[in-house]
């Protein structure tokens, strides 16, 4: 357990009204309105001795040593508030016990305070009875008694004031409690969650970005005779729930990060398992399962299950935890909810980990099952795909007793797993925490932890897909030289497939390296169909493929999947820049500018957005808007040398600091003409769009030459004439007749197109 501390504290609950309203029909605003708020409002609460505990969504959890700065504080918060349009505030400030358990805050203290801000009119504060009596002293904070509500969840009532000094408004008085009367539930069950963890009693679970109770059984009539699965092995399956769910059209389900128990040695697990489950369900045509990227945004943030799946576009949600314990064994709860609602739970105890994967397994199909679906049976034993092809009227919809069956046959012969190297798995759970951050120095580690985890075990097909993703971004992105990195992605995806011919992310590799460095549009194409027929729900083959269809200048097939890319994802960066491109070339600037911002302001470390945003400003002319783009870019990444460059054209545009601009310039094209190592690793896309800008036309189409000659995926890119990227010429026809070894015109003549 985390290291815990309690005291006394006053506690500040705030929430801004409308805000839900707000993120639906205008997610920048909304964000931008949050922006504000910790701007506004960080320096007030340092002023008056507060703690920023925690930030959820668009409330605040704020803490102080005496009620009497608390109160003061919010006086100033609603103040400040009010110069900011939409910064609507409640206030609701309670005294009392709280615990801070690592990074959780626990106790009644929050639980009340939550609970009491609600009652606040908007842009008023509502203060506890304790916070009353401590500041009856002080004449100029006048406050109105406004009754005595049954707080939900709470055994206690006590008197709820609020203050009408200042300015502030007055709530309304309470009569007859609250809630039921008025067909409105305050209770943060439907807002924001601090349920209370109480010593030696099953508490409540704050799970990193919601507050939900994992272990507490559903309600009475979610129970009927629909028996719940129990894992195999080690750990018994201890069903909290068990009612057979009507299944429901638009399938969607997002998976959240769980929360790891025990110290650091349960981290990577907290990714790990729920990725699995992911990677499962993944291969369900019939549903829509969020990919990592976008779920992991709510890692930190506390929200209801409800608003997290709104955001996420999902309908059902899974959130958990996970402990690591001694000997390579593991502690698991799931829930599955709709709404608020909690259709599903469970828990593993001691789960060895050759029985872990089968357990990741077992719960993807059992939330398939929920939602009326089945996970193919493509890692299953043989004797259960035999046990359904002879009786094809069982199937596993059909059969409530299908996770029993599946176990059964699973006794006859065990499944197919990844790996059942312990070693291998968490080496491969930390390469991909590394792919993810999609930085040089990510990409590198990834590639370490990638190839350890294939010398721990040489057959394990995963380990080999994701090592074949980092080289061939690596060489996307010039951090090696193509002809290094290209055939060693080729070589991963080939052995990937050779180990496991139905894993659809190598498909989506090999269709990628088939694409940009191999030129074989043919096979290139059948590969990502491949992808998409056994993984249906892998966000980045939409994405990959839809540049299939741009090389083709086919921009409405284009568009049409890298919409169903973002809708996998919706909130990575790097497709949603994607998406925003195709937007954009299919007359839709205004979305296509909005999308980039959205991905800027929630992802301030990546730098496609970035780069997306600043070439828009460039083409267009403004210079100035363009510049502090690549400033952070520059800063966030030093050795982007497009960012580099991107300052210098700026700046000489601007006609400002033109000798350090020249100066950049000169340094990025001594190394473009070296012929030796820097050379290759100098983006040709970018050559030509320096020396397009510099009004040497000559010299960038040579350097369209030497992509063609070096193999750079622009190349292939070059075919779009896409003017929103580097690569555009104006002498297509010149162009044209330097690509034809990429054989792309061939290719379109073969299909029956000019």
């Amino acid at each position: 357990m985390p290291n815990s501390s309690r005291k006394l504290a006053a506690i500040v609950f705030t929430d801004i009204a409308g805000f839900t309203e707000l993120s639906a029909s205008d997610e920048l605003k909304s964000l931008k309105l949050l922006e504000n708020q910790r701007r506004i409002f960080q320096p007030i609460v340092s002023e008056f001795g507060g703690q920023w505990l925690k930030e959820m969504g668009d409330g605040l959890l704020l803490s102080f040593e005496s009620s009497l700065n608390a109160v003061r504080c919010a006086v100033e918060l609603q103040m400040a508030a009010r110069a900011v349009e939409g910064l609507a505030l409640r206030i609701g400030i309670h005294q009392g016990d709280i615990v801070l358990q690592g990074s959780e805050i626990l106790g009644d203290g929050v639980n009340i305070a939550s609970r009491i801000e609600p009652l606040a009119p908007v842009g008023g504060v509502a203060l506890s009875e304790k916070i009353h009596q401590d500041i009856s002293s002080h004449p100029e904070l006048t406050t109105k008694l406004l009754g005595r509500p049954d707080l939900k969840g709470l055994a206690q009532q006590l008197n709820v004031y609020c203050l009408t000094s200042h300015g502030l408004p007055e709530g309304e008085v309470i009569e007859g409690g609250l809630g039921e009367s008025s067909g409105e539930t305050v209770g943060v069950s439907n807002s924001r969650a601090f349920w209370v963890s109480a010593a030696g009693a099953l508490g409540f679970i704050i799970i990193g970005v919601l507050a939900v109770n994992l272990l507490t059984p559903p309600v009475e009539d979610q129970k009927s005779g629909d028996q719940q699965s129990s894992a195999n092995g080690s750990g018994a399956g201890n069903s909290s729930s068990g009612g057979s769910i009507e299944p429901i059209g638009g399938n969607s389900i997002a998976i959240l990060p769980f929360q790891a128990q025990g110290g650091e040695s349960s981290g990577i697990w907290a990714d790990g398992v729920p990725d699995d489950i992911r990677r499962h369900l993944s291969r369900v045509k019939e549903l829509k399962v969020i990919s990592r990227r976008s779920s992991e945004v709510f890692r930190n943030d506390l929200k209801t299950a409800k608003e997290i799946a709104e955001r996420l576009g999902a309908r059902w949600l899974l959130v958990g935890t996970v402990q690591l314990k001694a000997e390579e064994k593991l502690s698991i709860s799931v829930e599955l909810t709709q709404g608020n609602e909690i259709k599903w739970s469970e828990k593993w105890d001691e789960v060895g980990f050759k029985d872990l994967l089968r357990v990741q397994e077992d719960i993807a199909r059992e939330i398939a099952r929920k939602m009326g679906q089945t996970v193919p049976p493509i890692q299953i034993a043989s004797a259960y795909i035999d046990e359904l092809e002879q009786s094809p009227s069982e199937s596993v919809t059909a059969n409530t007793n299908a996770p029993r069956t599946l176990l059964a046959a699973r006794a006859k012969m065990p499944p197919q797993t990844p790996t059942e190297n312990f070693k291998a798995w968490v080496a491969y759970l930390e390469g991909r925490k590394q792919w993810i951050k999609r930085t040089d120095e990510g990409l590198r580690r990834a590639r370490e932890k990638f190839t350890q985890a294939i010398g721990f075990d040489e057959n394990f097909a995963l380990a080999h897909c994701y090592l074949a993703y980092v080289d061939m971004i690596m060489a996307v992105y010039n951090v090696e030289r193509p002809e290094d990195a290209m055939p060693r992605a080729k070589r991963a995806a080939r052995r990937a497939l050779e180990l496991n011919p139905s894993l659809g992310e190598a498909h989506a590799a090999m269709g990628y390296i088939q694409l940009l460095y191999d030129w074989d549009f043919a096979a290139s194409r059948e590969s990502f169909e491949k992808a998409i027929k056994y993984n249906p729900n892998h966000a980045f083959t939409y994405c990959w493929y839809g540049q299939y269809f741009q090389v083709l200048k086919d921009d409405k097939k284009r568009l049409e999947l890298t919409q169903m890319a973002i809708e996998r994802e919706p909130l990575n960066p790097v497709i949603m820049a994607v998406h925003a491109k195709s937007l954009k070339i299919n007359g839709a600037p205004d979305e296509a500018r909005a999308l980039v911002e959205r991905a800027i302001e929630t992802h301030s470390d990546c730098a496609l957005p970035l780069k997306r945003r600043a070439l828009w400003y460039f083409k267009d002319g403004e210079y100035a808007k363009a510049l502090p783009l690549y400033r952070r870019v520059k800063a966030l990444h030093p050795d982007r040398i497009w960012a580099q460059a991107g300052e210098a054209m700026c700046l000489l545009k601007l006609g400002e600091d033109e000798e350090k601009a020249r100066a950049i310039l000169d340094n990025i094209l001594s190394k473009a003409n070296s012929g030796g190592a820097d050379q290759e690793l100098i983006p040709p896309g970018l050559m030509i769009w320096i020396h397009r800008n510099l009004g040497e036309p000559e010299k960038a189409y040579r350097w369209v030459k030497h992509s063609v000659e070096r193999k750079y995926p622009l190349a292939a890119w070059l075919h779009s004439n896409d003017d929103d990227d580097e690569g555009s010429l104006p002498d297509q026809s010149r162009v044209r007749k330097i690509l034809e070894p990429v054989g792309m015109q061939e290719y379109k003549a073969g299909l029956g197109e000019k």
